[in-house]
């Protein structure tokens, strides 16, 4: 299953960033222009700004970097070759500039984008893109573009202008784009849907690992593309645009943290905490940093792949899920020094889209293994714990102890009574704890020592059990303690378990709790795979699925078994 699954998340990523990258290819016929010239507007004698474009203005080349600092009245003017066979009727301009604006055709004014002011209170900003229809082109075979543009309402100063024009057919300015954001659109909801299907199978679970972080990380991979197709296609005035690129950075920043640290969580690689604080800092510095807003999220963006393709490497559990998510890595990360900065544009979400519905997808193929793998634990259990219960009233134990009772009846009436009373106390513990998934540790001992009682009252010797550490607060399976007892007394023999008191040491380390119990070794071999055994790791499976450890052998003249257990307070 694994190359198949690898070869299909592979053609799925592929496939939709094609179709992405063929429907945002400019249309034929259609120009895109940044500005040529910038000038300084000066105001007339009154004091107004000027209604059309002045004869004589102090033009300059057209810097992006000086341009976004002017806050204006400033102009921006481009020429632009006029077509030889065009229908001037079918023609519009695109203007992109992050300012209020007032364009003008071969001096005719076209209509304005928001209202030029010479101060931020008489300004009322433009939207950061509009769409113009075009009067026929000049005879002379060059078009002129110039704008009035003012921008006092900055709330965050990007690094450049990015003012540009695009002129082309009224339907490719119009329609550029709208394929695109259908693409963008489908991996989207192929997202929600994954997002949907994974907390249906989570629901009512108990949670694996990483699950939250991967939700966290989906919620991101839906949060990603609104806001890049804010501008597009909803549009907004020029002050958002800022917030907007914070907003797409932050996005941006989440997803390098939440990917790496999900799939060290959910493969169960261990990284150290100096690594961790590294891995931050140096995101934070590349955010802060790194000069272009592109720059930025094109360095985050593979630091993050390369993070989780090493995190990946040094996983070794689980290769049929490892290798697929792999090679989705590794495509991305080379993608981005390949592609550059218009892996940013659109590409990026997709590719966090098929990541995040992959990852999303298997997860939930996770728990429902988990599921079946649960089930079959639980019906051992109850198969062993029926055994168990038919072992704690055998014939041959029962017939054992019924001959014992005989002989107190008539040699120690006071102790017969005494093992009458127990016998019935344990049928009635083993009877009441068999339909219980789990049963604080204080009645698990309790069960134990009500066993020994019956056995030493038969024997006319204490068989003790001494607990040493805090348990408070401690739930078990019922009987994983009790079978060890019973095969304590089996093979060791209850002579040699009344000269060897049972000792069980609780301690509580971290989110572990650690017991072990410690008996006679005794001469008798031991199964270590026998129905008592057996019961004990069925029962700690089903209650902790990932989360317990249970080993058991001799150790000098002790025979010892030693549980440990996850969160299991």
């Amino acid at each position: 299953m694994q190359i198949p699954r690898t070869l299909a998340a592979l053609a799925v990523l592929l496939i939709a960033i094609a179709a992405w990258l063929l429907l945002v290819t400019p249309a034929p016929g259609v120009r895109y222009y940044e500005a040529q010239e910038m000038a300084r507007a000066t105001l007339g004698a009154d004091g107004a700004l000027p209604t059309a474009p002045p004869k004589t203005l102090a033009w300059q080349p057209a810097n992006q970097r000086e341009l976004v600092q002017w806050r204006g009245p400033y102009w921006l003017r481009w020429r632009l070759p006029a077509p030889a066979n065009q229908d001037a009727a079918d023609r519009a301009l695109r203007v992109s500039v992050r300012a209020a604006s007032r364009p003008f055709w071969n001096g005719q004014p076209l209509a304005a984008n928001g209202i030029v002011g010479r101060s931020a209170d008489e300004e009322q900003p433009g939207k950061v893109d509009i769409i113009r229809m075009l009067p026929p082109s000049s005879t002379r075979g060059t078009d002129e573009v110039v704008m009035l543009a003012s921008s006092h309402h900055q709330w965050i100063t990007p690094r450049g202008a990015d003012a540009f024009v695009a002129v082309g057919p009224a339907a490719s300015i119009y329609g550029h784009g709208i394929g695109a954001w259908l693409i963008a659109a489908l991996a989207t909801g192929a997202l929600g849907a994954a997002c949907l299907y994974f907390l249906a199978a989570q629901r009512g679970r108990p949670r694996v690992p990483g699950a939250r972080l991967l939700l966290a990380l989906g919620v991101v991979g839906l949060v990603l593309p609104v806001v890049e197709a804010w501008r597009p296609l909803v549009g907004y005035a020029y002050p958002w645009h800022g917030p907007r690129l914070l907003m797409l950075l932050v996005l941006h920043l989440a997803a390098a943290i939440l990917l790496p640290a999900y799939l060290a969580r959910r493969f169960g690689v261990a990284v150290p905490k100096p690594a961790r604080i590294a891995y931050l800092t140096t995101l934070l510095a590349l955010a802060a940093f790194v000069p272009s807003f592109d720059g930025r999220g094109a360095a985050l963006l593979l630091l993050s792949l390369l993070t989780s393709a090493c995190v990946l490497l040094r996983a070794h559990s689980e290769p049929d899920e490892r290798w697929p998510i792999l090679t989705l890595v590794v495509a991305g990360a080379l993608a981005v020094p390949l592609a550059g900065g218009i892996v940013l544009d659109g590409p990026y979400f997709l590719f966090l889209a098929v990541l995040m519905g992959f990852l999303l997808i298997r997860h939930a193929a996770q728990l429902r293994r988990l599921d079946h793998h649960n089930a079959q634990l639980r019906e051992e259990r109850a198969r062993l714990s029926l055994q168990l219960l038919q072992r704690g009233i055998h014939p041959h134990w029962l017939m054992n102890t019924l001959t014992g009772l005989q002989e107190l009846i008539e040699q120690a009436p006071m102790r017969a009574s005494r093992l009458v009373e127990s016998l019935a106390e344990q049928f009635d513990r083993l009877r009441e704890s068999s339909t219980r998934p789990s049963v604080p540790l204080e009645e698990e001992l309790a069960l134990c020592r009500n066993h020994l009682d019956i056995v030493g009252l038969a024997l006319d010797r204490h068989i003790g059990l001494e607990v040493e550490g805090e348990h408070t607060g401690l739930w078990l399976p019922p009987g994983v303690l009790h079978a060890q007892v019973e095969n304590a007394l089996t093979h060791a023999g209850a002579v040699a378990c009344a000269g060897h008191p049972f000792r069980l040491r609780v301690q509580r380390e971290g989110d572990r709790w650690i017991l072990e119990l410690r008996s006679a070794r005794g001469t008798a071999p031991h199964r270590r795979q026998g129905t008592g055994t057996r019961y004990i790791e069925a029962s700690l499976a089903a209650t902790w699925p990932e989360g317990w450890h249970f080993e058991q052998g001799a150790d000098g003249n002790d025979w010892y078994g030693r549980m440990e257990l996850t969160c299991a307070s």
